[in-house]
């Protein structure tokens, strides 16, 4: 199988983390994944798709709690415009599809695809806001979004109608915005998007190192606005 870049046919690679871009520049037959095809796909193309679903998430919250509070609010625990907590949920999202589900899931002759899709962006999206409200809550004493309000919702944490959105949305950016981000990097060659991924990965680094810094010996010196409410136990 190929995938056209540039007027010229690329074999995929059999296993993505043969193209790690923590490594070493490796051999120019290193190659890029076709947009659809996620069981080939590079490390470095999971980790755009991490920071896609990450400032999607931003822009998301962004704009819900600053219309509810009628000013700017800088989501999340980083200082830059993504929320990590999205980015996670879709990697592991793309790695279950592609040894859980496959390129094709039937039931008779109905394509249930999407609907196995939904059900799994779902139950990993609910997972993980519920094991990141834990985190949050007992390792920096931060509360970052409260359900209470919301019905059937537990502690606060998660409930069925965010959780609904999230695969809502989840499953509308699989199917027509992420094939699209991956023809978009592929408009790169290959050193070109390692060179991409590694500025992009020290950028994250040193604002999660910031971050935590400043939470934990600097408590007092950087105003938080995202954080909902601070607690200790």
């Amino acid at each position: 199988m190929s995938y056209p870049i540039n007027g010229s046919d690329i074999p995929l690679q059999d296993n993505f983390l043969q193209d790690d871009f923590f490594l070493a520049e490796q051999p120019e037959e290193t190659v890029v994944a076709a947009p659809g095809n996620y069981s080939d796909m590079p490390l470095r193309h999971y980790f755009f798709l991490f920071l896609l679903y990450a400032g999607t998430g931003w822009i998301y919250e962004a704009i819900l709690y600053s219309i509810e509070q009628q000013k700017f609010i800088n989501r999340g625990f980083l200082f830059g415009p993504y929320v990590p907590i999205y980015g996670f949920g879709a990697v592991i999202i793309m790695y279950l599809i592609v040894k859980i589900i496959g390129d094709k899931c039937r039931i008779k002759r109905v394509n249930t695809r999407p609907l196995a899709i939904f059900a799994l962006i779902l139950v990993i999206a609910t997972i993980a806001e519920l094991c990141a409200s834990f985190i949050m809550e007992y390792a920096f004493g931060e509360i970052l979004w409260d359900y209470s309000a919301y019905w059937g919702n537990f502690q606060g944490r998660i409930s069925p109608q965010t959780s609904m959105t999230f695969a809502v949305f989840g499953t509308f950016f699989f199917y027509f915005v992420q094939p699209h981000v991956i023809r978009l990097a592929n408009t790169l060659d290959v050193a070109h998007q390692r060179k991409l991924a590694r500025a992009l990965l020290c950028c994250l680094v040193l604002d999660f190192a910031a971050s935590v810094a400043t939470r934990v010996w600097f408590p007092n010196l950087v105003e938080h606005p995202g954080v909902v409410e601070h607690v200790s136990h």
